[in-house]
């Protein structure tokens, strides 16, 4: 969410220069312009948030919401810009790329690193660019949102934020982040099991990741089968649609009247300040000598700072959070339901033509999906075409490779007690 805003500067990183009621309030602009951002297809505007009216539920009065503008300067990021001339804030990511993300533990490893700052100064000499991050970070993550705001979910009845993220991760997609719930959080579990599943009852979509594998397993026998000529085609686009549709059904059977809109906007947007922090070598990677080529080694490094170890396939799950995001927003527009076109998920527009980008997009999307979960998709048929023989091996290995680890950082050299 703000990583599409932070790609505005002239510096990604500029982003943590704002002030951040500025960002709060973009928030709140962000929501409003959802009505305004181009849909896909021939799908009705907001449907695939459960209500077509859950945007102006819960939004302010125009007239309140212009008093509120955010007036965020991309040439001087610490300015304020007049109304009227601000750039229309794009729809947020799917909830899937919040539950990604986070996935690799670089909540936990930030909120260690804000502790230190904000403690002592056990992380040494930081820049000023460095301190605003922190400022940014504790204010929109660490801290209850402003009474009133589109993001503010903090009350009496949901105290933790850990919790309320786990809660929604379980309800749409029944799945538990692979890292335990921080010791200092105080939602504590009760006899029926964790905090974060209490209370939900059959609202749980316990069957999603079992149709997800069942899809990618489909496509990928697609794609392996597009060029036959004899021989069997195991791949039915008919099924392929009605997987997307359940998973359709399946999402929207949990957002009924706009439920989880709000949640999902706030954690997608908290989760990608997360991200933008270790996407590039920003101030604090930097002043942490955790500068490297990618999001998964910078997090590894700083986590090395505080005594923390991330995900062990972080590199895959950061690089599938966001295409992940654009297919689940597919699917729920019904872009591959049955009459729609299930078969381009794998199959190229013209007959034996180059596969297309979406093609392209998907297959990316199952090698880090199977490597990132260990559920393997692309196993091959047990019989080459239909004609029996010995079984054929896996068609690829169950995991992508991984880059070589890059040079450890430089310490800074002794003076053996003496100036230079």
């Amino acid at each position: 969410m703000y990583r599409h805003l932070a790609a505005k500067f002239a510096s990604p990183s500029d982003l943590f220069l704002v002030h951040p009621l500025q960002l709060s309030r973009w928030l709140e602009t962000a929501w409003a312009a959802a009505p305004n951002v181009p849909v896909i297809g021939t799908t009705p505007a907001l449907a695939q948030l459960g209500s077509p009216t859950v945007i102006a539920d819960f939004d302010m009065p125009e007239a309140l919401l212009k008093t509120l503008e955010p007036g965020v300067n991309l040439a001087r990021p610490g300015d304020f810009t007049p109304p009227g001339r601000q750039n229309t804030p794009l729809l947020w990511d799917h909830l899937i790329y919040a539950y990604l993300v986070e996935s690799t533990g670089i909540y936990e490893i930030l909120a260690k690193i804000l502790t230190r700052i904000v403690r002592g100064e056990t992380l040494g000499r930081l820049r000023p660019e460095t301190l605003q991050w922190a400022r940014v970070m504790e204010e929109l993550l660490f801290r209850a949102q402003p009474n009133f705001s589109i993001a503010g979910l903090h009350s009496s009845l949901r105290r933790d934020g850990d919790c309320r993220r786990r809660n929604a991760y379980w309800r749409m997609f029944a799945f538990d982040l692979p890292h335990p719930m921080s010791a200092s959080c105080g939602c504590a579990g009760g006899a029926s099991g964790p905090c974060w599943k209490a209370d939900v009852g059959n609202g749980v979509n316990t069957a999603f990741a079992s149709r997800l594998n069942e899809l990618f397993t489909q496509v990928w026998t697609g794609f392996e089968n597009k060029a036959n000529q004899v021989g069997a085609n195991a791949t039915d686009a008919q099924y392929v649609g009605l997987l997307a549709e359940a998973l359709d059904d399946m999402l929207g059977n949990r957002r009924q009247g706009g439920l989880l809109a709000r949640e999902e906007l706030s954690f997608v947007a908290g989760l990608s300040l997360c991200h933008l922090t270790v996407e590039f070598d920003t101030p604090l990677v930097q002043d942490l000598q955790a500068t490297a080529t990618s999001p998964a080694e910078r997090l590894a490094k700083l986590g090395e700072r505080v005594g923390m170890t991330p995900a062990p396939r972080s590199r895959e799950l950061f690089e599938l959070a966001e295409p992940m995001s654009s297919l689940l927003w597919g699917i729920e527009l019904g872009l591959f339901n049955p009459g729609a076109a299930p078969e381009s998920l794998y199959l190229p527009n013209v007959p034996n033509g180059p596969p297309t980008t979406l093609n392209i997009e998907v297959n990316r999307i199952i090698d880090l999906w199977q490597s990132a979960t260990g559920t393997r998709i692309k196993t091959t048929m047990p019989y080459a075409s239909g004609v029996p023989a010995a079984p054929r091996p896996p068609a690829q290995p169950l995991r992508v490779p991984t880059p070589a680890p890059g040079p450890p950082a430089l310490a800074a050299a002794s003076t053996n007690g003496h100036r230079t």
